[in-house]
């Protein structure tokens, strides 16, 4: 799959935001890289280390910081983060 920035909450509606968080399950960095690519995060996160072999800087698979969830954003499907408490929404 490949789906892309939609989206995050700052830039939304409460009421989208909260159906969305409470329909949302949990899932794994793993999961969410089957939806999301990383050359898609890199548009929207360049502040993390992208790439194998790079060396040094915070890789975004490793912030422990990050949630990942699937749910449903505006009755469609989607992957999102939980980012230092803001959504981040992704749908195909």
């Amino acid at each position: 799959m490949n789906w892309s920035y939609e989206t995050c909450c700052v830039n939304s509606t409460a009421a989208k935001i909260h159906a969305m968080v409470d329909r949302a399950r949990e899932i794994t960095y793993r999961t969410f890289a089957r939806y999301v690519t990383s050359e898609h995060l890199a548009e929207v996160f360049p502040w993390y280390t992208w790439g194998p072999g790079r060396k040094g800087g915070l890789r975004f698979k490793d912030d422990f910081a990050i949630a990942y969830y699937r749910s449903e954003y505006n009755g469609r499907k989607c992957v999102y983060i939980n980012h230092s408490a803001i959504e981040y929404i992704f749908t195909a």
